[in-house]
């Protein structure tokens, strides 16, 4: 099995920027189109770092980015190898302009998590690892209509979100096992504060 470059998300990033600065308006069918065989990973990175930006006070895009994480989540259930989304979600873009104001937010964040994470405990990231992944993204996803109700609220939905597909794009199982022990302890913590 090959490793992960060393630099997936950034390298991604680049292909992107480059199209956006060649006046294309970005769609997650252009970043499954980039991304190619490791889909799974970008696909739940770039809209959830979408939510975590400034770009998460857009009425609708909390709920349009967890209707997306939900779908590409249960098809990596399902096991498929290529993802399908619905023709209105896979087209849904950003304008150049509002792309290059996502990349400048994100592509920092990339360089200094990137320099952290690289390809470990990889089996975690395949098979169960990958599904239990997807499970806990759905989980995740499903509180972001409603956390769009107070504005940047949906940024926490979205860094664990990234998070898990950060750690399967660069088939870091210890990231991984990092962001379920995040998501495990703020569970704890609301129902604590809950009961």
């Amino acid at each position: 099995m090959t490793e992960a470059p060393a630099r997936p998300l950034e390298g991604l990033i680049d292909a992107i920027a480059a199209r956006a600065a060649q006046g294309e308006s970005i769609s997650v069918a252009t970043i499954q189109e980039i991304a190619g065989d490791r889909i799974a990973g970008p696909l739940l990175f770039f809209p959830a770092m979408i939510v975590v930006s400034p770009l998460s006070l857009i009425p609708t895009l909390p709920t349009i980015v967890g209707t997306t994480v939900v779908l590409i989540a249960g098809q990596l259930i399902a096991g498929r190898k290529s993802i399908w989304l619905p023709s209105r979600l896979s087209k849904a873009a950003l304008s150049p302009e509002r792309t290059r104001k996502a990349l400048e937010f994100i592509r920092p964040v990339v360089k200094w998590i990137e320099k952290l994470s690289w390809a470990r405990l990889t089996f975690l990231t395949d098979g169960l690892g990958m599904r239990l992944a997807a499970m806990v993204c759905i989980l995740v996803a499903l509180t972001m209509p409603p956390l769009e109700l107070v504005p940047g609220a949906s940024t926490s939905a979205g860094t664990i979100i990234a998070t898990f597909g950060l750690a399967l794009t660069t088939r870091d199982g210890l990231l991984l096992l990092a962001a379920l022990a995040l998501v495990l302890g703020s569970a704890f913590l609301l129902f604590r504060w809950l009961f």
